[in-house]
Order: C-alpha cells, then structure tokens, then sequence
C-alpha cells in the first residue's frame, strides 16, 4: 500500500514522533510517503532528521518528504494529519493568559473554551480551512483530515461549515481517561468495557464495564475514602452528575462555573493549578535543545524509537487501508447522533473505522444533565466559528459573555473591554484579521441599513407651530471604520402645503453634522403634524418628527382634573389637581406592588425605588419647578423634596400604601412651584418610577406626556387650566 500521510505541524516534534513511529510500527503501511510540512524550517529540519534515522533504523521502505509549503504537501495525500499550534506560546498562549488576567480572570490550560479557547479558535479556525481547502482541491479524491489541534470542536465545526470535507477529530482523553478509571477501581484494563458519548473533552462514560459488571459503585467508593486525592475536581463533577468526564481535572475546572470563580479556598480545595498551560509550555522551552538532541538521537544518531501508542491516527488509516475494522473515539458533526444536542455540532462518539472511512455511531439521548452541561460549551463553540466564519466583531463578545467560566467572573462591560484587548493584541502581532465592526460598545453589527447614518430630526418645543418654526437637523456617521461619504436627506410631509428641502452634507468617518431646517407651512393642521425625513441611499437612518397639541387639562371651580396614565399599555394611575386657597394639591393613585423606598440621603433620585416627579412651569414660561415625591413603606408621610434635596417648605402630605398600589396626596404652597398665587394656567407634567406593576410586570418609568427629560424643557407639558 502506497498511501501519502501528510503531517502538518511537524515541528510538534515531540508529538510528531510518537505518530510517525506508530505508522513505521505498521507492517501494511511500509510502502507509505510520510510528507512533514512545517512553516518554521529550523523545526521542520529537526522533524526530518528525526524520521529519517527512524525509518533507517527500522529498515522501513517509507519514503521521508519534508517540506514548507502546505498545498505541495497536501497534494495526492489520501491522509492529512493536522498538529498545529497557531501563535505560538509567544506570542498568542501569552497574550490568552496575561490580558484576560488583567481583568482578573484565571485559567488553567485556555485551550478548548473560556476566553483564551475563544481566541486559540479564531486564529486557528482560519487556518485549518485554509488547509481543508487545499485537500478539497488537490488532495486525493478521499483524503480524511484527521485534526489533533485544539480548540478540537471548534475547528472541526468550523471545517464541516466552511469546506465540508471528510474529518475526524481525535483526542487521547478516552483512552487515557478509561486506563486511570481501571486503576481507581482496582481492576484490570484488559477486562473493561465503556461506552463514552458527549463533546470533545466534556465527553461522559455512559457504561463503564469490568467483565459486564457495573464498576460506577467502585468509583462512588474511591470519593467516600478521605485518602482518595485523585482528579478531585472530575470526581466532584461525578459526584454531581452521576458521570465520569473524560478531560482531566484542570481542564474540567475552566469549562464549568463551579470551582475557579470561588476563590482561593475552593481552588486551593480542589488543587487546580491555575496558568498550568503556561507553567507546561516555559518548561518544555527550558529544555528545548535537551531534548532535541534526544529527539534525533544524538550525535550518533541511535535514536529510540517509541513503543506503538494508544493514538488513533494510525488506527484510522491502517483500518482504512485493509479494509479490517476497528473502533475509536472521534469528533464529527452530529448527524443525529446525540439526539438531545444540537443538529450539526461537534460530538464525540464511537466510530467505526474501515475500507468505507468513518461510520459514527448514534447514541440518542444523553441524560439530560449531561446534556445542559455539554450545551453550555457548545453555545461558545458555535459563536467562536460564526465570528471566524462571518468576520462579525460582535459574535466574539456573544461568545465570550456566554462562556461559563467568564460570565461568573466578569460583568458585561468587562467583558467588552476584555475582549477589545485581545482583539487588538491579536491583531497586532498579525494574528487575527479585521472583523466588520459593531456599534460601540455594544454587540450589535452595523447592518448596514440604518446603523451607519443616522439622520435625526428634533424640535425644542415638540408642539404644533403657529406661524413657522425650525428645527434641529442631525445627521451622523457612527461608524468610525466607515469611509467618509455624502449623504443626502430629503425633509417633507404630507400633512400640509410644504415645498420639500434635499439637504446634502459629507460626512467623516465617526463625524457627526448639525443644522438648522426652517420650516413655514401655508396652512397647519390642529391635532398632529408629521414631517418625514427620506435618505437617498439605504445606508441612512431617518428619524422624522411629529408635532403634536399641548395637551389640555381642565380644573373645574370647586372641582379637580382627573388625568388617567398607563405604562406599556397597562392601566398604571391617575393623578388629580385642584386648586385652593393654600396651594395646589396633587392627587396621585399609582399602582405598584413593591413600593421601594429611595435609600439616598439626597432623595432626588429615581433609582431603584418607587418615586414620583412633579414638574411645573408659568403658563408665559420661566422657570421650572422640579418636585420628588418618595413614599415610605411603614409611615403615614411621604418624603417631598426639591431638585437637591432641599425640602419643600409648607407642604401637606399624606399617604396610603396597599398590596396592589399606593396613593399620595400633597397641597403645595403656590410659592413653592414658582406662582406668585393662585395661576389660572400653568404648564405640568409628571413622571412615575414603579418598581412593579401587578404581579407580571417588573415596573418601570412612565411620563405623562411621553417625554422623560421633562426637567430640561417644558415644550411637552400638559397646559393646565383652573376655572
């Protein structure tokens, strides 16, 4: 047989050595090519040198190619075997450790999930297409790609979406994992059986067998022992779920929220060995030239050749070329396979390997435990691929912020500037690409209609005109990335005779363009005006305006107003004026069912409490009078307060609070509110904070004339009129 195994990161020499003697270790390959492809050549060298004192010392009839171009040595290969590692230790295992630790989140290894896995993913996933497209194109016509690079699902995920060649993914965490769990039970590996199935590296054994017999009680046993130290945090989790996981402890400890996020004493509990990745890769550079020298054998060049391992690389392709089957564990796409984990992700299951290639098999229904568990880390998986993928800046935040790990660690905005750093880190050594960008600060992309400019129309009154009136005509371009461009906005309506204005300006990147727009209709409608605002090209947002009359409010003599309000539609209270002798007293009925008291000394803030806003202004304008009315749970007393703090002198006020709502009554000196007495009109508004509406709504703010700025201009108010 004279099939082309190509190894792709041979510069893993270490790694790479165990797979080419496993494959020289194989009598029904000793007519294969083995062609080594590295892009670092003094590696690549070492790489060479080393399989071919292999081969000669074995007296194999392999044939040795070497070579730093990917697509000669992907082409005629029938087996591609990828072993990269993209960035480096330096700079990008550094750069996925030290910025996230700014921020103060740790990890321990940063390869499969959590924000360093999130960022190894999009430099890599890139790559890896790169090189699935190549054996697409010049690979022989069957040729498998079996990838050993991490983020293992993530790549392979990216893979089956982008190119959609035959892949396996391939982990040593079943095969050692099951050995460790046969000396835990005291019994011997050759005797057992298992059945494993999940995600790669959160895969569980479902069945775990010594001589048909069940050796889960053997395991439960190990935990009650208060000498048992082993694996502490993969126990836990057995403990937990019922189930054994197939990654070790330290990277079982960065995929779930339960151990690192609650500090030192449960980490120390645990023994998790935080930055152990970083710990792995400084002293396997330490004794880097040791241990090449070893490698190649020496000056004598007598090198050892390793013992055939565990590794399924040369399982899959001598299966496949003699057409004698076997079984590994492996990471494809899920046709159905796990029925309770989404359609298309990466899983882990047994795979039947023979002269047809790679038959997964269907295992149904995880328990659901296990499922959620898996879940959680394919949701950051499938965002990871659909930010490489689409080059969409937004889905790295998405992916992060929905990380398990991270999201006990960090608040949102953290999390946004985390992820900003190590973009542009990433970017900066060359690592990353440019993704399309997102508003700021937000995780929205620009969609390219109507995020990019967005044109505003404004009035300082918000009321009819009488006679002619201007208007505030913003337009602006967000988008800091965005080239500068003109832009044309045509302002008309169709409520009056009104000649229609094209307004063109040339907008800089991030730059933002205001004017004024006169307005003089011939004739003026009596309820409503809309003036609508129409861009040119599909990239512009336009904001238009409607005018509206001055709400009108009626005291009647000897009487009150009654002036009902809603919140989302839903019947919220009603506020009563009349006037008196004394001052103008305000009846209030809101309904809200967890009245909150505003715990501020100032007492001039709505947050987090239940509050009321009074605004009042002369009817011929001047200033306006901002009054706060906070109800307090357990007293007969409201407190009322000016703008400040300051308290309102003279005031009478009561109040009343039930289950369901909460009633105040105040009688406000004249003086108070800026009347020289008693006013036959005036202008008013008011805005309510309820911290909740009935049992089903969560509350929220309410103005009485739909604008909640009310105390920067009264253009809005309610014209109050008192007989």
């Amino acid at each position: 047989m004279q099939p082309k195994i190509t190894l792709i990161g041979a510069g893993s020499v270490v790694f790479a050595k165990q797979l080419i003697a496993d494959v020289l270790q194989a009598p029904e390959l000793g007519d294969a090519t083995i062609c080594l492809m590295d892009i670092d050549p003094s590696r690549l060298k070492v790489a060479d040198i080393m399989a071919r004192r292999m081969v000669a010392k074995l007296n194999s009839k392999v044939k040795i190619e070497a070579t730093t171009n990917q697509r000669k040595a992907v082409q005629g290969a029938r087996y591609v075997i990828c072993t990269i590692q993209v960035g480096g230790y330096k700079p990008g295992t550094v750069i996925d450790f030290e910025i996230p630790k700014k921020y103060g989140l740790r990890q321990t290894i940063a390869d499969t999930l959590g924000v360093g896995g999130v960022f190894r993913g999009l430099r890599t996933i890139p790559v890896i297409n790169k090189i699935a497209q190549d054996i697409a194109e010049v690979g022989a016509p069957d040729c498998i790609l079996l990838n050993y690079t991490n983020p293992m699902a993530m790549n392979c995920l990216g893979v089956a979406r982008a190119v959609g060649i035959p892949h396996v993914g391939l982990c040593h965490s079943v095969q050692g994992t099951s050995q460790q769990l046969a000396n835990f039970a005291g019994v011997d590996y050759k005797d057992v059986t298992y059945l494993v199935a999940g995600i790669n590296h959160m895969a569980f054994f479902l069945k775990l067998e010594y001589r048909n017999q069940d050796i889960y009680p053997l395991l439960f046993k190990c935990i009650q022992d208060p000498k048992f130290k082993a694996e502490k945090v993969r126990f836990e989790m057995m403990r937990r779920t019922g189930y054994f996981v197939t990654e070790s402890s330290e990277h079982q400890s960065e995929y779930v929220p339960y151990f690192i996020h609650h500090g030192p004493k449960v980490v120390e509990q645990f023994d998790i060995p935080l930055d152990e990745y970083i710990r792995r890769c400084e002293s396997i550079m330490a004794t880097w030239h040791s241990a090449e020298a070893e490698l190649i054998g020496g000056k004598g060049g007598d090198i050892q050749i390793p013992k055939l391992s565990h590794e399924y690389g040369s399982f899959i392709i001598r299966a496949r070329e003699t057409n004698k089957p076997v079984v590994i564990y492996g990471n494809v796409p899920n046709t159905g396979l796990i029925t309770n984990l989404p359609q298309g992700c990466c899983v882990e299951v047994p795979c039947l390997i023979d002269g047809q290639g790679i038959q997964p098999t269907v295992i149904g229904d995880l328990p659901p435990q296990l499922a959620a568990l898996c879940r959680s880390n394919i949701n950051v998986q499938e965002l990871t691929v659909e930010a490489a993928l689409t080059k969409k800046r937004e889905h790295i935040y998405h992916a992060v912020m929905v990380d398990p790990h991270t999201a006990t660690q960090l608040p949102l905005d953290k999390i946004w500037d985390m992820c900003d750093e190590l973009i542009e880190a990433h970017q900066k050594v060359g690592l990353l690409g440019e993704f399309s960008p997102t508003i700021k600060n937000t995780g929205r992309g620009y969609a390219g209609i109507g995020d990019r400019v967005l044109a505003k129309l404004t009035s300082s009154s918000g009321l009819l005109p009488k006679k002619w009136s201007e208007f505030d005509l913003a337009v602006e371009l967000e988008n800091p990335a965005e080239v500068a461009q003109e832009v044309a906005v045509t302002v008309s309506t169709s409520d009056v005779t009104f000649k229609p204005q094209t307004i063109r300006v040339k907008l800089g990147a991030g730059k933002k363009i205001e004017q004024k727009i006169k307005f003089a209709p011939k004739e003026l409608p009596t309820e409503k005006l809309e003036i609508n605002l129409k861009g040119e090209t599909p990239n512009v947002l336009c904001k238009g305006l409607v005018l509206g009359a001055r709400q009108e409010i009626l005291i009647p003599k000897g009487g009150e107003s009654v002036t009902p309000f809603t919140l989302a539609g839903f019947n919220a209270g009603d506020v009563r004026l009349s006037c008196e002798k004394n001052g103008l007293r305000i009846k209030t009925h809101i309904f809200d069912s967890k009245v909150t008291a505003d715990k501020k000394s100032s007492r001039n803030s709505y947050e987090s409490s239940s509050c009321i806003e009074l605004f009042f202004c002369p009817a011929n304008g001047g200033g306006i009078a901002q009054i706060f009315c906070h109800p307090q749970p357990g007293k007969k007393v409201p407190v009322v307060l000016h703008a400040g703090g300051k308290p309102v002198n003279g005031v009478k006020a009561s109040q009343s609070i039930s289950k369901i709502a909460y009633d105040v009554d105040l009688l406000i000196p004249y003086a108070e509110l800026g009347f020289a007495g008693r006013p036959k009109e005036f202008l008013f508004d008011l805005i309510a904070n309820l911290t909740a509406l009935g049992d089903a709504h969560s509350g929220g703010r309410l103005a009485l004339n739909g604008n909640y700025d009310s105390y920067c201009r009264s253009g809005h108010y309610s014209c109050v009129s008192a007989e």
